[in-house]
């Protein structure tokens, strides 16, 4: 059986990394669609599989919807030209990105899957609104996810295999994306906090980089390796919340990032607020955010017990090899 994995980048990439590591302990080759110009994506699937085509992405998250209207025909022929046939299902990861990709390849025969996205609570996204019609599995990674698709199943958050051992170094990693969130890490360098590993997206690291005791960079391509290590994780709304409570059992404070334009819907805010109480993690909202309110998040996190989680990849894995003995 022949599987094409869409990594649309960012916490998408890590669904589709986590997936591709259940589907070939099940015994299928994966192969893999990326963003172009996305050499993280290329990275972090690099040894799984081959990246067989490179994708335009038409649709940016806060881009408004008539936007990806008008990249989408370009886009969809670019992916129809690129992704070859011979695959028996494509997996949409959840991103816009993803779609053009997926129908390119269900046009040539591929059965479609589409993963909804993690941070959705309260609607559905774009990807399973356009490829839900014509999917044959709809993978949902929460209970709340059930009303966006009636032939949906709820496998689980998908997590992968660990990379390290959970231990406790002492440090309380600070991370918000790509973006960055300034007004959080100058909370945090105000509050005291002395053992600090700080990854700043596009966020200057330069004055944090002088705090004592305090490890600032931009991006660490390897940020797991930073969870497992970390004593308490505080983070953004997004993939990273899921792997530190879920995956390696830390102690989360989730901080939503209104710095982020796709994250000042009121929406947004109350998906956030619901994946913090589903992970067990202390949520954070922007008008708590400051050095006293950072500091009681972190000794609530350190407090509560982060939820346990089945690893929806292997759920999803299983499924998707089954179909090659039917």
């Amino acid at each position: 059986m022949r599987a094409l994995v869409v990594a649309s980048g960012g916490g998408h990439t890590g669904h589709a990394v986590s997936a591709a590591e259940r589907l070939i302990e099940a015994g299928v080759e994966v192969a893999f669609v990326v963003p172009e110009g996305d050499s993280w994506t290329e990275g972090k699937v690099r040894g799984l599989g081959p990246v067989i085509a490179r994708t335009p992405k038409f649709l940016e998250p806060g881009e408004g919807l008539a936007v990806g209207l008008l990249r989408a025909p370009a886009a969809l022929l670019r992916a129809l030209a690129r992704v070859p046939r011979g695959y028996d299902v494509v997996i949409a990861t959840g991103s816009s990105h993803s779609v053009a990709a997926a129908l390119a390849a269900w046009a040539k025969g591929s059965d479609v899957v589409i993963v909804e996205a993690t941070e959705r609570f309260l609607g559905p996204s774009r990807a399973l609104r356009a490829l839900s019609p014509i999917a044959r599995l709809v993978a949902l990674q929460w209970e709340e996810q059930r009303a966006f698709a009636r032939k949906g199943v709820v496998v689980g958050p998908l997590l992968g295999r660990r990379a390290y051992e959970p231990r406790d170094e002492g440090y309380v990693l600070i991370t918000a994306g790509t973006y960055g969130y300034r007004r959080l890490f100058d909370a945090a360098a105000a509050s005291g906090l002395t053992d600090v590993v700080i990854q700043t997206g596009r966020v200057d690291p330069g004055p944090y980089s002088r705090m004592k005791g305090w490890r600032a960079f931009s991006f660490d391509p390897d940020l797991e390796r930073l969870i497992a290590g970390a004593r308490v994780v505080v983070t953004h709304f997004g993939r990273t919340a899921v792997e530190a409570a879920c995956k390696y059992g830390k102690p989360t404070v989730l901080a939503p990032n209104p710095e982020w334009v796709w994250m000042r819907s009121p929406v947004r805010m109350r998906e956030a607020e619901m994946m913090a109480r589903r992970l067990g993690a202390s949520f954070l909202p922007p008008k708590r955010v400051s050095p006293e309110g950072l500091l009681e998040a972190i000794e609530e996190a350190i407090r509560m017990r982060p939820r346990e989680c089945e690893d929806g990849a292997l759920r999803l894995a299983q499924i998707i090899s089954s179909w090659a003995k039917g």
